[in-house]
């Protein structure tokens, strides 16, 4: 199944978005004329700072030649400080990504380690009462994460973490940011693992045969789980993640304002505030674009682990 068909609908979705955007954007109260010479104090012809800025197009006009513009990466100039948008929204990309990566990095390795001790079946005293502690905390863990919103969890893991227990620095640094982002994320993952690799291996005492024969081998039972387990849930794990990257970037801007991490999310927020309107288009339009990538390309890495769905094709 040539799944490339999926191309010109994101590049469709990314565009409605970006229409949307701009037209919130424009529906707010106030001139970005006078925000912009009331800030600056120029004495500029208002005529000028209109055509400069496109203003002087139809709406649909105006927002299309944006939009090829974005594409082609002319972001344009910030409308308070007129300097290139380019590169303070990389710089600010970069640092988004790095905390969606770290956070990725720390959520998934203890999913996989929630997830194994609740299902590994242990031949040492107490090693059931061990599996299932564990298997309850997924439970739990997944439970909590969908109660527990991020804008309420990060400062109170700022205060307990920075201020409370001074383990970590409370503004500029990584490591609060990533874990706050990581705790709901390692619940869900760890119970979606969970659940996944029972459907493969089957409940217990209900052993499916190829798991079951390599434990009459005499196979080690964590070989038993990552070889008949792990690896064919792992599409759906793909899967899932790329649909979660929506969430990590909503996520990550609640995070970036209180914990002072200098990313997209933090610069959508000031530019918001200060209606710079310039800014706000690109960091939309990045943002749009990197969820639906991240989409598309979850599943198309599900398509390539999963022989099943090569085989509709």
């Amino acid at each position: 199944m040539n799944r490339f068909y999926r191309i010109p609908a994101a590049v469709v979705l990314v565009l409605f978005i970006f229409v949307a955007s701009r037209a919130l954007i424009h529906a707010l109260p106030g001139d970005p004329l006078e925000t912009l010479l009331a800030e600056t104090g120029t004495h500029l012809s208002r005529e000028l700072l209109r055509a400069d800025l496109k203003l002087d197009e139809p709406f649909f006009v105006g927002t299309w030649h944006q939009f090829l513009a974005a594409l082609h990466g002319d972001w344009g100039s910030s409308l308070l400080t007129r300097r290139p948008i380019g590169p303070v929204l990389l710089t600010r990309s970069l640092n988004t990504f790095l905390l969606s990566l770290t956070t990725l990095l720390i959520a998934l390795s203890a999913a996989l380690t929630l997830a194994f001790f609740s299902i590994c079946r242990f031949d040492f005293r107490g090693g059931e009462s061990l599996r299932r502690v564990v298997d309850r905390l997924c439970t739990f863990q997944s439970v909590i994460a969908a109660a527990l919103p991020t804008p309420w969890l990060a400062p109170i893991l700022g205060y307990v973490l920075a201020v409370r227990f001074p383990i970590f620095p409370l503004g500029n640094h990584l490591a609060l940011p990533a874990i706050t982002l990581s705790i709901p994320f390692s619940g869900l993952w760890a119970r979606l693992l969970r659940d996944r690799i029972r459907e493969t291996l089957g409940v217990f005492g209900e052993t499916s045969g190829p798991a079951q024969a390599a434990r009459g081998r005499g196979i080690a039972e964590w070989k038993v789980i990552l070889k008949y387990g792990l690896a064919p849930a792992s599409g759906s794990l793909l899967a899932y993640l790329g649909t979660q990257l929506g969430a990590l970037m909503a996520g990550a801007f609640v995070t970036e304002i209180v914990f002072d991490w200098e990313g997209v999310g933090s610069l959508l927020v000031e530019s918001v505030l200060k209606r710079d309107y310039p800014i706000v288009e690109a960091a939309v339009f990045i943002t749009a674009t990197a969820a639906v990538l991240g989409t598309f390309l979850g599943d198309w890495m599900q398509w390539k682990v999963d022989p099943r769905l090569r085989e509709q094709g």
